[in-house]
């Protein structure tokens, strides 16, 4: 009994040993809840967090939730400071961290600082977008006494694909399509080892255990890895066309310099005259065939890799870049891509489709299409499933901001954060053309890739799947639906199937708020907005418009004065009808054998509307030239139009001098095309050159942009101007609009981060539709 006793109070005295311990060291110690936002899945993050720990002397947990990551961490005062004031500046490549929000909870102990199994919490996700193979895992590449020598899929924390092949959220193995390849030992061992690049890399794969090559020939007959590599790179050199399937999609690929593959591939594509794009191994290899500065040097570089617009020193031969001035160059993206390029030299690398078709990413299509054209020598393909379908992105510098032309892989999902928040999910479906929708939730506005022109089915069912996708993987349901004000569009009809609140938004509005958006403006804005074709409210087919922009509200100054066309949807191709009817208007009589019949058509009003597009003015003027009489893909007559400017400038020559006039009509600010024909007539009677009228046409419209943002300034006080719209993709006319501008005082916008043309609109519909109260 006196034994027990004894023991008794000796445990009693552990206890209160034991108990003072732990309140000594909670004492000493704080606890915080970490929320680290923005690109921080798939980038090794958890690793980067848990050896930053450890060098910390930080004890707890690490990781992901929903779409952020989660930290646990206890430590002493000072080396909790040090532990989050080194989250803050300090991050593995490929990461983007937006926020680390911290809370102090109760105290908890740990005896480690470990990677703890994911949750599934619904937060609102930054996921990161497929990301270019890093220079640690091209050299790997290239090593013959590394593992992964030539292994085309090789991959770590800072590359490798993300979004095209996510199921959902969070990003761990078990959620992406490298689900269905388990990791051979030493891919094991590198995965938990938190000393490797490759430490919880969800793609990390070798020749052993993962994706591999297939090649399908002209009978059908299969190699797999090395021989299906070679069998491609075989084709290739011999002048052949190979469908390659790639991160996001299937590419056709053949020899830029050999002009008989080129054709081939036209034929193929059904693509007669619109330039291909050229993929080269660097940039030193690009600066042979084109003009590169510092800045079109980093976007080449950049981590989405796009396809940038250069201007080219020499050509391959027209059959690549038809008459433009430029070659859309871009770098390789993926290890597959490296190899080729490597073996090969330059290559037309072009989406895998006929010319109007989205993307495919099913390897039983590319196959199909192969028994249907014996163009098509072969299939370069590889067991990985792609998920989400995208594009090459597309930009070109003008003076010194990115423009994008389309915004694909390497930049979707991520979002475009504003400064004003919706509380409501809204969905904005864009427009028919160059199409893309947005998700706008919060801060937050999700953009989707390009998907192409909804008048094809196959563009239809890939933006209705890709809608579903996105919102599923962010976790969104939208309560309001905004759409364009044209009664035809695919995007409008298909809205109205829903039951959400619907909001429709005038498309020349909804471009420049798109601007006002991403730059986050704040009071009234002067809008120019140049295109082709958008649906006004009167009716009528507008496209040179001047609009007053405040909040939600918008207010119509001023436009290109209407013209009367004919001929419906054929009006935005024929641009020889379009300057007839341009002639028409100004008493001028035309030679042409088809201009009678327009005028019978203009006189009786057969299929006429009006219009004030810039993009047909541009049209007329090219057609009156002589340049070009008919578009054979969208923007050919303005791109050629302003190859003559560019041309003229570069070689120092005077432009002709003409000038628009400027009336007023019921307060509205009319633009008059009224006598243009006219000087342009007498220009070419009296032997002027093509490039002279062609420069005297952009500075006559920089000159009446100029004298009607004076007037808005003079009347009404407002400097702030917004550009928006295709007719921008103009160099000439946007770097002279802009530097004219700023040297009178005016503060100029223009869209950076959201295509300039249709493809932005979705992202002002979904910005006005957040402004607005039910």
């Amino acid at each position: 009994m006196e034994r027990q006793n004894k023991n008794l109070k000796r445990n009693k005295l552990r206890i209160k040993v034991k108990n003072k311990r732990s309140y000594d060291m909670k004492k000493d110690q704080i606890s915080y809840k970490i929320n680290v936002l923005g690109i921080v899945q798939g980038v090794g993050y958890r690793p980067f967090v848990v050896r930053l720990a450890k060098e910390c002397n930080i004890k707890g947990y690490v990781k992901n939730i929903g779409g952020i990551v989660e930290i646990s961490a206890v430590g002493n005062k000072e080396a909790m400071d040090n532990f989050i004031h080194r989250l803050e500046l300090q991050k593995p490549p490929g990461a983007n961290v937006l926020s680390v929000d911290k809370k102090e909870i109760e105290y908890k102990e740990y005896s480690d600082f470990t990677i703890y199994k994911s949750g599934d919490e619904k937060q609102l996700p930054i996921i990161s977008p497929d990301l270019p193979t890093c220079k640690i895992c091209e050299q790997e590449l290239h090593d013959k006494n590394d593992r992964r020598y030539l292994y085309p899929f090789i991959s770590c924390v800072s590359c490798g694909p993300r979004y095209s092949i996510i199921r959902k959220l969070p990003y761990d193995r078990c959620n992406v399509t490298m689900d269905i390849y388990p990791m051979c030992k030493e891919c094991e061992n590198e995965y938990s080892d938190l000393a490797t690049r490759r430490c919880h890399a969800q793609t990390i794969a070798c020749q052993e255990c993962g994706p591999y090559l297939i090649w399908n020939g002209p009978n059908g007959e299969e190699e797999v890895k090395e021989k299906a590599y070679k069998k491609a790179v075989s084709v290739l050199k011999n002048s052949g066309i190979v469908a390659i399937k790639d991160i996001g999609g299937y590419h056709f690929a053949c020899l830029a310099d050999c002009v008989k593959a080129v054709k081939h591939l036209r034929q193929l594509k059904g693509r007669e005259k619109k330039p291909f794009a050229v993929m080269f191994s660097d940039v030193k290899q690009i600066k042979e065939y084109c003009f590169v500065s510092s800045k079109e040097e980093q976007l080449l570089n950049s981590d989405p890799r796009p396809i940038v617009l250069l201007r080219k020193k020499k050509d391959f031969s027209k059959e690549v870049c038809g008459e433009s001035l430029d070659i859309g160059a871009f770098l390789p993206c993926n290890p597959l891509q490296i190899l080729l390029l490597e073996d090969c030299g330059p290559l037309v690398m072009t989406s895998a489709n006929r010319s109007g078709e989205p993307i495919i990413i099913e390897d039983e299509k590319v196959k199909a299409l192969k028994e249907k054209d014996s163009l098509l020598e072969g299939i370069l393909y590889h067991t990985r499933q792609i998920l989400t379908p995208l594009d090459d992105s597309v930009l070109r510098m003008i003076g010194n901001k990115q423009i994008f032309i389309r915004r694909a892989r390497g930049y979707v999902p991520l979002p475009i954060i504003l400064k004003q928040k919706s509380k409501e999910v809204i969905f904005a479906a864009g427009g028919d053309l160059k199409a893309s929708f947005c998700l706008y939730h919060e801060d937050r506005a999700y953009l989707s890739q390009y998907f192409g022109d909804m008048e094809d089915i196959d563009v239809c069912s890939a933006y209705e799947k890709n809608k579903i996708r996105m919102e599923k993987l962010f976790h969104l349901t939208p309560k309001k639906n905004v759409c364009d004000m044209h009664p035809e569009y695919f995007t409008v009809k298909k809205i109205y199937n829903s039951n959400n609140q619907i909001i429709r938004i005038q498309h020349h509005h909804a471009h420049i708020a798109s601007v006002i958006a991403e730059h986050g403006l704040e009071g009234r804005v002067l809008g120019i907005a140049f295109d082709g074709t958008g649906y006004g409210t009167d009716g009528a087919i507008w496209g040179g418009e001047f609009l007053l922009c405040e909040k939600e509200k918008v207010k119509r100054l001023g436009h290109l004065s209407y013209i009367t066309l004919c001929g419906g949807d054929e009006a935005a191709k024929n641009a020889d009808l379009v300057k007839n009817c341009f002639l028409i208007n100004e008493g001028i009589e035309s030679k042409d054998d088809n201009s009678s019949l327009i005028k019978a058509a203009l006189d009786f009003k057969l299929n006429t509307f009006q219009t004030s597009s810039m993009g047909r003015l541009f049209d007329a003027v090219c057609a009156m030239l002589k340049i070009k009489d008919y578009n054979d893909f969208e923007g050919e007559c303005a791109g050629l139009l302003e190859n003559l400017a560019i041309m003229a400038l570069e070689k120092r020559k005077k432009p002709y001098p003409m000038r628009l006039t400027i009336s007023r009509e019921n307060g509205m600010i009319i633009v008059s095309t009224k006598g243009l024909f006219s000087q342009i007539k007498k220009a070419m009677e009296e032997g002027h050159e093509r490039q002279e009228i062609a420069l005297g046409f952009h500075y006559a419209l920089v000159d009446i942009m100029k004298q009607v943002c004076e007037i808005v300034k003079k009347e009404i006080g407002i400097t702030q101007i917004a550009l928006s719209g295709g007719v921008f993709l103009n160099r000439v006319l946007t770097e002279e609009i802009m530097k004219c501008l700023n040297d009178k005082g005016f503060k100029v916008y223009i869209n950076e981060k959201v295509p300039i043309g249709d493809g932005g609109i979705c992202l002002g519909q979904a910005y006005l539709a957040g402004l607005m109260k039910k």
